[in-house]
C-alpha cells in the first residue's frame, strides 16, 4: 500500500492512498465467498455456487463492498500508522476503481492540534467587590414589597399612575385586520407601555371610552403593528389601586419563618452577599479562561466548531419549542442566528481543547465521588433516579461528556488556585 500524506493545515490532514491489484484480488475473493456463503443460486447447493457464477451474479454488490472495505481499512491502518487519529469520517474523493488495476483514492480529514500550553499559572485578575451596601438591601426589600402588592377596586376612582386599569380594547391598523381583547388589564405608567396609553389612561373612570390613535415604531417588536398607525377604541370596566403593604415584622412573618424585619433583611443581606460571591467567582474564572486563550492561540478543527455551532442552534430551537413556540413559523433569520453563534462557538470549542491540554498537562482527574454528586443533582433536577439517568448516559458516549464537563470546572478551579487574584 503506498501512502502520501498532505499536511492542509496543523489540524487538517489529507492522505493520499493507492492499493496494489494484488490486495484488492486478496480482499475480492474474501467478499466472493461471503457471498458464495450466503446465496441461493437455482441448481446449487448453498455454498457449492462457482464463483465466477457469483461474480456475475453480484457484480455490482461485490465491487462496491471490495471498494468501501479496502477504503475503511485502509485509511485506518494508514492513519494509524502515522501517528493520526481523525476526529470525525472523513471525505472521500478522487476513487479510481478498475478491474486489474490498483485502487486509488485520496481522504481529507481533520486532527486535535497539537501544542504545548503555557502561561497558565500565576495570572492577574482581579476579584470583583462582594460587599453589599444597605441600598442594595432596600431594594431587594422594596421588590419584596412590590411583589406582594394589592389592588383594589374603588367605584369612581379617577386612574393614575401604578393603578391597573381594566378594558375592553379594539383596535384598527391602517393596513391588516382589525382586533380586539375584553377585560385586559393594563398597568399606567408602565416601561412596556407606549406613551400614548399612559397619557390616555391616568384620569379614566369606570364606564368612560376612549378613542385615540397610536403610531407604533419601526422595529417594534409585535411585527405586525411595528411601523404602523392604529386607532385605539377602549371601554374602561375597571380602575384598581395599588396597596403595598407595610416593612413592618408582620411583613416578615408572613413571608416565612422570621422573627420580624431585623431577620429578614439579615437573610437577604446574606443571599445577596452569596450571589455576589458567585458572581464573583465566575468572573474571576471567566477571565482567567480569557487570558490563557490569549496566551494559546491554536488552529481549531472546523468539524468541532460545526459540531458546537448545530449544537446552539438546535438548543435555540428545543428551547422555542418547551415555550410553545414554532421554530418554521417564528419569523427568526436563521441565518443571521447562526452566524451571531459562531463566534461564541469558536471560544467554546477553543476552550475545551486548552482546559484539556492543561488537565493533561498537572495530571488532573475527577473524583468518582465528584460524579456520583453532579448525577445526583442532575438526576433531581430531572425528577429523575440517579441510577436511571446513569443508565441512560451510559447508553451512548453521555457519561464520558459528563467527566470531560466536570474535569473542565475542576480545571477551571486550579487555574483559580495558581492564579494571582486581587480583590477590588
Amino acid at each position: 500500500m503506498n501512502v502520501d500524506l498532505e499536511d492542509l493545515s496543523t489540524v487538517k490532514k489529507r492522505l493520499s492512498i493507492e492499493v496494489p491489484p494484488e490486495e484488492v484480488e486478496q480482499e475480492t475473493a474474501g467478499v466472493v465467498r461471503s457471498f458464495s456463503k450466503k446465496a441461493r443460486i437455482p441448481g446449487f447447493r448453498p455454498g457449492k455456487t462457482p464463483a465466477s457464477v457469483i461474480q456475475s451474479r453480484f457484480a455490482k454488490e461485490i465491487r462496491e463492498e471490495v471498494q468501501d472495505n479496502l477504503i475503511r481499512t485502509c485509511f485506518m491502518t494508514a492513519a494509524r500508522e502515522r501517528g493520526l487519529n481523525p476526529i470525525a469520517d472523513p471525505a472521500l474523493e478522487d476513487v479510481k476503481f478498475e478491474r486489474g488495476e490498483p485502487l486509488s483514492f485520496k481522504v481529507t480529514f481533520e486532527v486535535l492540534p497539537e501544542f504545548e500550553v503555557r502561561d497558565y499559572r500565576e495570572i492577574e485578575v482581579s476579584r470583583p467587590s462582594t460587599q453589599v451596601p444597605p441600598a442594595e438591601v432596600d431594594q431587594s426589600l422594596a421588590e419584596l414589597q412590590v411583589a406582594r402588592v394589592r389592588h383594589i377596586y374603588e367605584e369612581g376612582r379617577e386612574a393614575e399612575e401604578g393603578d391597573i386599569v381594566v378594558v375592553d380594547v379594539q383596535g384598527t391598523p391602517e393596513e391588516g385586520e382589525a382586533f380586539s381583547r375584553e377585560r385586559t388589564q393594563v398597568v399606567i405608567g408602565a416601561k412596556e407601555n407606549l406613551p400614548e396609553f399612559n397619557e390616555h389612561l391616568v384620569g379614566v373612570k369606570e364606564g368612560d371610552e376612549k378613542e385615540f390613535p397610536v403610531q407604533y415604531p419601526e422595529g417594534y417588536p409585535g411585527k405586525e403593528l411595528s411601523g404602523k398607525r392604529v386607532d385605539f377604541r377602549l371601554q374602561v370596566k375597571e380602575v384598581k389601586r395599588r396597596e403595598l403593604p407595610d416593612l413592618d415584622d408582620e411583613f416578615a412573618k408572613d413571608l416565612g419563618d422570621f422573627a420580624g424585619m431585623d431577620e429578614l433583611r439579615s437573610r437577604v443581606e446574606e443571599d445577596l452577599q452569596a450571589r455576589k460571591k458567585h458572581e464573583a467567582e465566575n468572573k474571576v474564572r471567566e477571565a482567567l479562561l480569557d487570558k490563557v486563550l490569549l496566551q494559546n492561540a491554536i488552529v481549531l478543527p472546523e468539524v468541532l466548531t460545526e459540531s458546537e455551532i448545530r449544537h446552539r442552534m438546535e438548543e435555540i430551537v428545543r428551547g422555542m419549542m418547551n415555550q410553545g413556540i414554532d421554530p418554521k413559523n417564528s419569523k427568526v433569520d436563521w441565518e443571521q442566528m447562526r452566524k451571531q453563534q459562531e463566534d461564541p462557538a469558536r471560544k467554546s470549542v477553543h476552550a475545551r481543547l486548552v482546559l484539556d491540554a492543561i488537565a493533561k498537562a498537572e495530571g488532573l482527574e475527577v473524583d468518582r465521588r465528584v460524579v456520583d454528586e453532579r448525577l445526583r443533582q442532575e438526576a433531581q433536577r430531572m425528577d429523575e433516579t440517579p441510577e436511571n439517568l446513569r443508565e441512560q448516559l451510559n447508553k451512548g458516549s453521555g457519561m464520558q461528556a459528563l467527566k470531560n464537563q466536570l474535569l473542565r470546572e475542576s480545571t477551571l478551579d486550579y487555574l483559580s488556585s495558581v492564579a494571582n487574584i486581587r480583590d477590588e
